[in-house]
């Protein structure tokens, strides 16, 4: 599961933050997983508890923000909404793809008191 590494990854991303801007409690963490990441919420929400156990960040809230993802077909040009549950075109049923958006993983905000 990859989450885990991802969580563990943003969590030290925002100690150094916490560190270089002297920030002592953060409430809320936000981060953007688009839906063609590969990234499932749910297990980034569970991977985010189990990496903060222990940790200042313990029972900080953490909120997953979904962003669709587009692609466009290498076949007909349609651009159209896309995840990766769905991946084909719908306008002729083509799966040569691109995509165009939603394959990133964004912390968003942090929170702080």
């Amino acid at each position: 599961m990859h989450e885990l590494g991802l969580c563990d990854a943003m969590l030290k991303m925002i100690r150094g933050i916490m560190e270089e801007e002297a920030i002592e409690e953060v409430q809320r963490i936000t981060i953007e997983v688009g839906s063609l990441s590969g990234v499932v919420p749910a297990y980034m929400e569970d991977c985010w508890e189990a990496v903060t156990d222990g940790t200042e960040l313990e029972g900080s809230e953490f909120v997953v923000e979904t962003v669709q993802g587009t692609a466009q077909c290498m076949d007909c040009d349609a651009v159209f909404p896309a995840d990766v549950d769905h991946l084909k075109c719908p306008e002729c049923g083509g799966q040569r793809l691109t995509p165009l958006s939603g394959r990133d993983l964004t912390l968003k905000e942090i929170l702080v008191s």
